[in-house]
């Protein structure tokens, strides 16, 4: 069974109403949510994250007592120099 719980959720969206933060931004303490998708297929679990820009390689998976834990770090391009 894949559930998702949060007991802050109420508290988070009243501060966002009250302070204007953006939760799509996410902080070290409070990440953001990525969008997904997960099902079971047969003995399997499958997830489809949604994360434009970020490069396959640098993506952290870690399970740990039956919580799946996803790190993703989008990093901005170099400048460019100008000619």
């Amino acid at each position: 069974m894949l559930m998702r719980t949060d007991p802050f959720r109420e508290f988070d969206r009243l501060a966002q109403q009250v302070f204007g933060t953006n939760a799509a931004t996410g902080t070290g303490n409070r990440p953001a949510a990525m969008p997904m998708d997960a099902y079971r297929s047969g003995d399997d679990f499958l997830v489809h994250f949604d994360l434009p820009g970020i490069d396959p390689e640098t993506i952290e998976l870690d399970v740990e007592r039956n919580v799946l834990s996803v790190r993703a770090e989008r990093r901005t391009p170099a400048p460019r120099a100008r000619s």
